[in-house]
């Protein structure tokens, strides 16, 4: 199979000087540092001439899936992303679908239990999550930022990892953040490489989701994310109600 060898970008994490929201490089990221070498990728899927006309339509790229750890009882969600970057519309449809997300959550669905919280705080939490919940999970578009710390910790993780259009989130940023143009793409491309770098590094299963996609074919994304959660399909009321919710700016 052809290949491709690359260079991973890892001066960004290491030579960062920003000390802006969600941009302090974890020790995580420097251990790639240590691999000194190109990773060889396959250029050709085999997949890509069969794929159907709905898989091409879907929402989802399920990756590093794992049959043993997605049949078992037990499962974390942590779905991460970037801020104003879709993880709202993703995590309430999770909550939707039976996933229990936290406690009285605010129209964000970020459960202050893991936001700007010291990771003893977190450990206890999830070790009471743990014992009250056999399916649960969080909303923390940064949580690769800290996610590493707590690893141990988290029962069978799966990660929801979301995706939104570059010059959206841009605009988003600079709407709602006041941020300078640069900033804004700095930013957000900085977190979306180190929520990728974790996804390649952790290699459970893992739902990569296009918030466009998701909002263009809300049915199918449920049935998708349904299915990738291991939850049974909601009926036709309460998939009439989740397609009013994925409807951009319903849900926040």
């Amino acid at each position: 199979m052809s290949r491709l060898r690359i260079w991973t970008p890892l001066i960004l994490f290491s030579k960062s000087q920003h000390s802006g929201y969600g941009l302090r490089a974890p020790k995580l990221w420097d251990s790639y540092v240590a691999l000194k070498k190109s990773v060889a990728i396959p250029i050709v899927s085999k997949e890509a001439k069969t794929m159907s006309e709905e898989n091409r339509k879907s929402a989802l790229v399920p990756m590093y899936l794992d049959p043993e750890a997605q049949g078992k009882e037990r499962k974390t969600f942590i779905c991460i992303g970037v801020p104003r970057g879709g993880t709202s519309a993703v995590a309430g449809l999770m909550q939707r679908l039976g996933i229990f997300m936290g406690e009285d959550l605010p129209n964000n669905y970020e459960d202050p239990e893991f936001i700007h919280k010291p990771p003893a705080h977190m450990k206890s939490v999830i070790e009471k999550r743990n014992q009250d919940h056999a399916l649960w999970g969080w909303k923390f578009p940064a949580a690769a930022n800290y996610l590493e710390n707590i690893l141990p910790h988290v029962e069978n993780p799966h990660l929801v990892v979301v995706f939104r259009d570059l010059v959206a989130t841009m605009k988003a940023h600079m709407r709602w953040h006041n941020r300078n143009q640069l900033f804004a793409a700095h930013e957000i491309i900085l977190q979306q490489q180190k929520n990728w770098f974790l996804v390649e590094r952790w290699k459970v299963p893992t739902a990569m989701v296009s918030y466009e996609k998701a909002i263009l074919a809300p049915n199918l994304f449920t049935h998708d994310m349904a299915t990738f959660l291991g939850q049974p399909l909601p009926g036709e009321e309460q998939q009439q109600e989740i397609t009013e919710f994925l409807t951009p700016g319903r849900y926040k």
